[in-house]
């Protein structure tokens, strides 16, 4: 077997990263299209855009099958042809850590980021995606898998798993960095991008923290199972109701995170403590192909977002 190991440092790791994301996408675009020329033969003229003939059950297990397929097919090829190997991905009971402590932060990240990302969609007069949600039935428990648990656990194997393994040679600032960016320019979307980026920095701090990506697959659940139930009350809920779990949890959950904090910090916690030293984190822009890959991906995104107008 024929592996890629004359990495040159942060500039191969960070290419390496690069490469695999925009794998990534090709995978999903092309799984979407074979999934979409069946569901024509099948019915003439449906789509995955067009569902006709098909139930949201089955239209949303397709997603749920090309999200896993995009992610497998990209950390196969990592695994196979470059210098990561299996423990790097760090799927092993973590060391100590606080589920008290880093739950309420890492909510108060997502959150904070999530009133940051609201204001600025607001300003720049853009646009959102919206998800829609069946009232109950086979489709919802669908939708719980693809939108909540298999989301959790397949993007954490991926961005703090294999991407931040490949770049962990380089120092945890470089490590963290170079995934949360990809990650964030793959949601495709101003406000989740600024969420996404925010939390992929707390989760990969967390998995080099803990030497595990298992706790931040517990919280990306956790976070993605609070955004289901958010849609779902906006959907079917009165809207009193709707609005002031919403509130509850933007706002709660910050100035909760702030205080845990304040309070951790008065007691000698350090966020350093544990990390591997290295190379600057913005290092990873000296490789031209992680910073052709980041230009890629956010000038793609901005098109896509166009086209959703």
């Amino acid at each position: 077997m024929h592996k890629i190991t004359k990495i040159r440092g942060v500039r191969g790791a960070a290419s390496l990263c690069a490469l695999a994301a925009i794998l990534y996408l090709a995978v999903k675009y092309l799984l979407s299209l074979l999934c979409s020329l069946g569901m024509g033969l099948a019915v003439p003229g449906a789509s995955m855009a067009e569902a006709v003939g098909f139930s949201d059950a089955v239209v949303e297990g397709f997603t749920l099958l090309i999200g896993v397929g995009a992610i497998a097919v990209p950390v196969a090829w990592l695994l196979h042809s470059t210098r990561l190997e299996t423990p790097d991905l760090r799927l092993t009971i973590p060391s100590q850590w606080s589920p008290a402590f880093c739950l309420p932060v890492f909510l108060g990240v997502a959150n904070g980021a999530n009133l940051l990302g609201g204001v600025l969609t607001r300003l720049l007069g853009s646009q959102s995606s919206n998800v829609t949600l069946p009232a109950g039935g086979p489709g919802l428990g669908v939708y719980f898998l693809s939108l909540c648990l298999v989301p959790a656990i397949t993007e954490e194997l991926f961005f703090r798993g294999a991407l931040q393994g490949l770049m962990r040679p380089c120092g945890s600032a470089a490590a963290v960095f170079a995934p949360a960016l990809l990650f964030a320019l793959l949601h495709m979307d101003l406000a989740q991008g600024i969420t996404a980026f925010c939390c992929g920095i707390f989760l990969g701090w967390l998995a080099e923290r803990t030497g595990s990506i298992l706790p931040g697959m517990a919280l990306h659940f956790a976070n993605n199972a609070i955004a289901f139930v958010h849609i779902y009350l906006q959907l079917y809920a009165p809207a009193n109701i709707a609005l002031g779990v919403q509130l509850f949890v933007l706002f709660f959950f910050p100035v909760a995170a702030l205080w845990l904090v304040f309070q951790a910090r008065r007691q000698g916690f350090h966020f350093s403590a544990g990390m591997r030293p290295g190379v600057d984190a913005l290092a990873v822009f000296t490789s031209p192909a992680y910073t052709a890959g980041v230009v890629f991906l956010a000038v793609f995104s901005v098109y896509q977002t166009g086209l959703m107008r």
